[in-house]
């Protein structure tokens, strides 16, 4: 099949397009030829050799829609010819969706509703599981909750803000600039503009108390507004713990930081915890499909390798407004 493939991940890693052979089919893998998949965080750091996770075949991105072509020995939920979302690959032994074809787990992978599009279903898998473990694992959202989400808009933080407003919490979350400030309003979403208003200011206009639980969907040096925003002995959960960062202002508050890695049942093999996503990732797509909550698209990359390259080395220059999907010409 035709592929794109890193040869080496690191500084001056490059995507060459290739043809290679796909892994037999496990007992209970799905042979999928893909048709939509999408350019999350976790893929350019695994490009670049920040994350040791990366796949070892080179082939990259995890989330994927298709068809099932071929279905393992002892597979019983899933047949030819049926139409499926996972978070599949891309990672540690498995392949990723730069591919014509993905093998992905039976026990990640969902059957698409007839209601959602190629391109939204291969948007989705990812931040549908990393916002959904968030909320329902992490946060334990109940109605009325105060939450703050950093990075309102992009990706993970986009779904966040619709879900936790759709699970009866009160929600405010960052905008830097007036088009991701409407959108957010538009959703009923509170806006914190922070180029215009203090952290401090925000906390006295909505959440004198400090708010129960803040998701940090940017990190860096963001986690420490974090630290001002959260209540005392309140909850912070971040999906981008990567840095240096003084605790001080964690420790005076007796908060709880929780670092979220999506892509560790997958990479670990844990059972459970698959079957767990694969629960979170029917229920979100659901939401998406009757729309209840709008996964939106930012930009869309051509499946060409000049393009994929530039995509995956610009990724973080840009503040994406949604998802990058990849689609084919």
């Amino acid at each position: 099949m035709k592929a794109f493939v890193v040869d080496q991940y690191g500084t001056d890693a490059t995507l060459t397009e290739k043809d290679v052979t796909l892994a037999e089919t496990g007992d209970y893998d799905l042979r999928v030829r893909v048709t939509g998949t999408s350019l999350n965080p976790l893929d350019t750091k695994m490009f670049f050799g920040h994350v040791a996770a990366a796949p070892t075949t080179g082939i990259l991105q995890g989330d994927v829609t298709g068809e099932v072509i071929e279905i393992g020995s002892s597979v019983t939920t899933f047949s030819v010819g049926d139409h499926v979302i996972a978070f599949g690959g891309g990672l540690g032994e498995r392949s990723g969706a730069l591919g014509e074809e993905m093998l992905v787990p039976e026990s990640m992978a969902i059957l698409k509703p007839a209601a959602l599009r190629s391109e939204i279903a291969g948007c989705l898998p990812v931040i549908g599981l990393t916002a959904m473990e968030a909320l329902k694992e992490r946060a334990m959202v109940q109605h009325g909750m105060r939450l703050y989400v950093v990075g309102g808009t992009g990706g993970v933080g986009h779904l966040v803000v619709q879900l936790a407003k759709h699970y009866g919490c009160d929600v405010t979350a960052s905008a830097a600039n007036d088009e991701k400030a409407n959108w957010l309003e538009g959703h009923g979403i509170q806006v914190h503009r922070y180029h215009d208003e203090t952290s401090e200011a925000l906390l006295e206009r909505v959440a004198p108390d400090g708010f129960d639980v803040v998701i940090d969907t940017v990190g860096g040096d963001h986690l420490q507004e974090s630290f001002v925003l959260a209540k005392e002995r309140g909850k912070i959960i971040s999906i981008a713990t990567r840095t240096t960062q003084d605790l001080t202002q964690m420790h005076s508050k007796a908060l709880t930081l929780e670092a979220l890695f999506v892509a560790l049942p997958l990479l670990k093999g844990k059972a459970d915890e698959m079957r767990r996503q694969q629960e979170h990732l029917t229920e979100v797509a659901g939401l998406v499909a009757d729309g209840t909550i709008e996964l939106r698209i930012d930009s869309r990359v051509p499946r060409q390798v000049e393009a994929l390259n530039e995509a995956y080395k610009t990724f973080d220059q840009h503040s994406h407004f949604g998802k990058v999907s990849v689609y084919d010409v």
